[in-house]
């Protein structure tokens, strides 16, 4: 990797420094390269290999301006999740100011990234149809679009920012029934670092055989 915002060919180095960014430059994305992240989204696998989504592109100013304030007037309007964003910018520890300070830009600037990319289940055929079975039908194919992303130098930003505007969002993308944004992707070039991302220890989180036994690395 040239710098910390530059594209990787490393499979490694993406997933490993593949990190939310909420910072945009105006720069628009060339289509060539929107197609090649969805594409890649598509090559994730399915229930059955049933594929039950489809992926709305948003690029016109007007139309992510119109997403981003439904945004901002949810955001207004939810007591409780300002105060829980105010009280991590003051947090001690610096990555959750750091994350908090960029939640609340990226509500305040959605539509200052180039394009959205909302992903939707598309009539689900299998018997995981509703709750959290039916995401794994689709999860996956996001997944392959932020790493493609990330390979092609794009930041990506994983949001449920859809969730509170189901309904204007069926209207104003005219989707047919039996389809459901699941989330909504804004994509850009970063005004932001890409950079290895603080997790829990992969110790911590695996358990072998049973719940709570661990074994040593090597």
């Amino acid at each position: 990797m040239a710098d910390n915002r530059s594209g990787t060919d490393n499979l490694w180095d993406a997933l490993y420094t593949q990190r939310a960014i909420r910072y945009f430059k105006p720069d628009p994305v060339p289509q060539e390269l929107i197609w090649k992240v969805i594409e890649a989204g598509t090559r994730a696998p399915s229930g059955t290999n049933t594929q039950p989504w489809g992926f709305v592109v948003i690029q016109d100013a007007a139309n992510r301006q119109r997403i981003a304030e439904k945004l901002r007037t949810q955001f207004a309007s939810n007591p409780g999740m300002k105060a829980y964003v105010q009280q991590g910018k003051e947090s001690a520890d610096k990555t959750a100011r750091l994350m908090m300070t960029g939640v609340e830009s990226i509500v305040d600037r959605l539509d200052a990234a180039p394009v959205f990319i909302i992903p939707c289940l598309h009539n689900v055929g299998s018997p995981a149809r509703d709750g959290l079975l039916a995401g794994s039908s689709i999860y996956q194919a996001v997944q392959n679009i932020l790493v493609a992303a990330r390979g092609l130098g794009l930041g990506t930003l994983m949001s449920t920012f859809q969730a509170g505007m189901a309904k204007e969002l069926t209207e104003w993308l005219q989707l047919p029934p039996d389809t459901t944004p699941v989330a909504l992707i804004p994509m850009g070039y970063p005004a932001a670092n890409f950079g290895p991302v603080k997790r829990k220890p992969v110790e911590e989180v695996t358990h072998w055989e049973t719940w709570g036994s661990s074994k040593e690395r090597h």
